[in-house]
C-alpha cells in the first residue's frame, strides 16, 4: 500500500523537511524538476519540442526546473509564464532568475505571446505540452484568464504531461473544479493525491508517476493517513497460506444465497468465482426453480435447493429452513441473481439475524436494503457491500450521477451509514472501512462493464472470507484479481467481447501472476 496525501498533508511534509530538518525548499523544487524532466525525457525519447506553461506558485516554480533540464538536454523549449516575475512565488522568483541566467527566454502571458505560443505549436514536428499552471492547492474555479488559456491549449492538441495534477482538478476529491486538459501522464512528487485516483479527475490524469524527491520517511509515517493506494506487487503477504498437508476442510466453507427463476447462471457464476479463491467447499442456497440452471454451469460447488421446481424465490420459510445449514460455514456472500420482490424481501429479514461470520452483499440484496433501512441494523459485523453507483444512489436516497460525481464522500458516508465495508464499483474502485480508511485501486476495464462480472466479484471477496482472511483484505484481494483478470482476458479478444463466464476462466493466472508478486 502507498499512501495518499491531500492537499494539507503535501504542504505539511514540506514544511517539516523545511523547518524541523533545515532542508531548503528550493533543493526539493530543484529535486523535483529534475527528476520530472529525466522522466519526461524517458517518456517522450523522441521529442524535440516542448512548451512549458507555468503558473506563478510552486508548481510553476517545478515547471521552470524542467524547462530548464530540457533545454540542457537540447530541446527547444516555448516558456510561457501567466504573471510577471514580480509576482512569482519566492522560490518561483529563483527559479525564474537561475534560468534566464541561463540565457532562456520566458514570455509572459499576452496577445501576442500567446500568438507566438499557437505559432510555435503549429510548427512541425509537434511539441510536448508540459502543464506546470496550477498544483494541488486549487481551491475554487479558475479566473477567466486561466480558463481561456486553458481552452487555448486544449485546442492545440498536443500531448500533454501534467505536472502535480491537471490544472483546474480538486487535490482533495475526485471532483472537477474546471475541464482540465486530457493529460498522458501525470508526474506527481513523494506521494500519489487523492485526484489521481478517484474519478471523473483521475480520467484526465492519465498515467500517474510518483517521483522521489527525498521527503524522508519518518516525516510520511510522522503525518499518517487514512488514504492509501492499492499496488498489486504488495498484496502476496494478504494471500492465505496453503499448507501440503491440507484438506478441502482447511480452507473453509463458502454458502452462497441467491438465484430466481431465469436467474441460476449468476449465483453459479459466485459459487464457482469462491472455489477459484481457494475456498475448499462452496454451496449456493436458492430456490427450487434455480436448481437444474445452476448445476448445468457448475459441476464443483454444492447447492441446497429449497422447494420444488415451481418454487420462483427464495421466501422467509426458506430462510427458517436454511438457518441450521449455516452450521460449519465461513463465509456468506447474499445477492446474485435474488430478485427483489416480497418473497426475497422476507427472506433477508428472516435470514440476516442469524449470520454470526463475515458477510458480502451485492445485487437485490443491497437494493432490499434500500427499500428497507430497518435492515441495515441487522448487517452482521464484518459486513461487506459492493454497490454499483445505481446501487449506491437508491441506498443514499439519491441519483448514480451524484455518486459518480462524488465517489468519495459517497463510499465514505455509506460506510459511516451502514457500519460496513464499503466497495463502490466502477471505473477506479473505491473500498472504504468503518473506521474512515479509503482504499484506491487503478482499475478502469471497460471489459467488465457487462452483466454477470459484479457476480464473480462477490464470488471472489465470499471465497478469501471463507479461507479466513479479514475483510478488508478480502475486499482488496477480490477487486485486484477480478480486475487483472479482465486484463488478462482481453489481450487476445475485444474487451466488448468479455463475457463474466470468460472473466472466470482467468481467475486461475491471475492468482498466480499475484502469488509469484507480478
Amino acid at each position: 500500500m502507498r499512501p495518499v496525501f491531500n492537499a494539507a498533508q503535501t504542504r505539511r511534509a514540506d514544511e517539516i523537511m523545511q523547518l524541523e530538518y533545515g532542508y531548503l525548499g528550493v533543493l526539493l523544487m530543484e529535486t523535483a524538476g529534475r527528476r520530472a524532466a529525466y522522466l519526461i525525457r524517458k517518456l517522450y525519447p523522441h521529442a524535440q519540442r516542448f512548451i512549458v506553461v507555468a503558473g506563478s506558485g510552486n508548481n510553476g516554480g517545478d515547471g521552470l526546473v524542467i524547462a530548464r533540464y530540457l533545454r540542457r538536454f537540447g530541446k527547444e523549449t516555448f516558456i510561457l509564464l501567466t504573471s510577471p516575475p514580480e509576482k512569482l512565488s519566492a522560490l518561483s522568483r529563483i527559479q525564474y532568475d537561475i534560468l534566464t541566467r541561463f540565457g532562456l527566454t520566458c514570455y509572459v502571458l499576452s496577445p501576442d505571446n500567446l500568438r507566438k505560443l499557437q505559432s510555435f505549436a503549429e510548427t512541425e514536428p509537434k511539441p510536448v505540452l508540459i502543464d506546470a499552471l496550477i498544483g494541488v492547492g486549487l481551491a475554487h474555479t479558475l479566473r477567466p484568464m486561466q480558463a481561456a488559456l486553458i481552452d487555448l491549449l486544449r485546442n492545440l492538441h498536443l500531448p500533454t504531461v501534467a505536472i502535480d495534477l491537471p490544472s483546474g482538478l480538486s487535490g482533495d476529491t475526485g471532483a472537477l473544479i474546471n475541464t482540465p486538459l486530457q493529460c498522458e501522464h501525470t508526474i506527481t512528487f513523494q506521494t500519489a493525491k487523492i485526484c489521481h485516483l478517484v474519478t471523473p479527475a483521475a480520467l484526465y490524469c492519465g498515467k500517474v508517476h510518483v517521483i522521489d524527491i527525498g521527503i524522508y520517511p519518518e516525516v510520511i509515517e510522522r503525518i499518517g493517513t487514512r488514504t492509501f493506494w492499492v499496488k498489486e506487487k504488495a498484496l502476496k503477504r494478504f494471500l492465505p497460506p496453503r499448507p501440503p498437508d491440507a484438506h478441502k476442510g482447511t480452507f473453509g466453507h463458502a454458502l452462497l444465497v441467491g438465484g430466481s427463476r431465469g436467474k441460476g447462471g449468476a449465483i453459479a457464476l459466485s459459487t464457482l468465482a469462491a472455489l477459484q479463491a481457494g475456498a475448499g467447499l462452496a454451496t449456493a442456497l436458492i430456490p427450487g426453480s434455480a436448481a437444474s440452471s445452476f448445476h448445468r454451469k457448475i459441476l464443483s460447488g454444492m447447492s441446497l435447493p429449497y422447494g420444488d421446481p415451481t418454487v420462483p424465490y427464495l421466501n422467509e420459510a426458506a430462510a427458517l429452513w436454511a438457518r441450521p445449514h449455516l452450521e460449519g460455514k465461513t463465509a456468506i456472500g447474499i445477492g446474485p441473481g435474488l430478485g427483489n420482490v416480497p418473497d426475497t424481501r422476507a427472506f433477508l429479514r428472516e435470514f440476516l439475524p442469524a449470520i454470526n461470520i463475515p458477510c458480502v452483499l451485492d445485487a437485490d440484496a443491497l437494493n432490499i436494503l434500500a427499500e428497507e433501512e430497518k435492515l441495515l441494523s441487522l448487517l452482521p459485523k464484518d459486513c461487506i457491500l459492493t454497490p454499483h453507483p445505481g446501487e449506491a444512489g437508491r441506498l443514499m436516497r439519491t441519483t448514480s450521477e451524484q455518486v459518480q460525481a462524488r465517489r468519495l464522500e459517497s463510499a465514505l458516508h455509506l460506510s459511516q451509514k451502514t457500519g460496513a465495508f464499503v466497495l463502490l464499483k466502477g471505473a477506479n474502485p473505491i473500498l472504504t472501512t468503518p473506521k474512515g480508511e479509503t482504499y484506491f485501486f487503478s482499475i478502469t476495464e471497460p471489459a467488465l462493464a457487462t452483466a454477470g462480472t459484479g457476480d464473480v466479484l462477490v464470488g471472489l471477496i465470499t471465497g478469501f472470507l471463507a479461507q479466513g482472511v479479514p475483510p478488508l483484505q478480502a475486499a482488496i484481494l477480490g477487486t485486484t484479481i477480478h480486475g487483472m483478470a479482465a486484463k488478462l482476458a482481453t489481450r487476445k479478444i475485444a474487451p466488448a467481447s468479455l463475457t463474466a463466464g470468460l472473466l472466470a476462466t482467468q481467475i486461475g493466472r491471475a492468482l498466480a501472476l499475484l502469488q509469484r508478486g507480478k
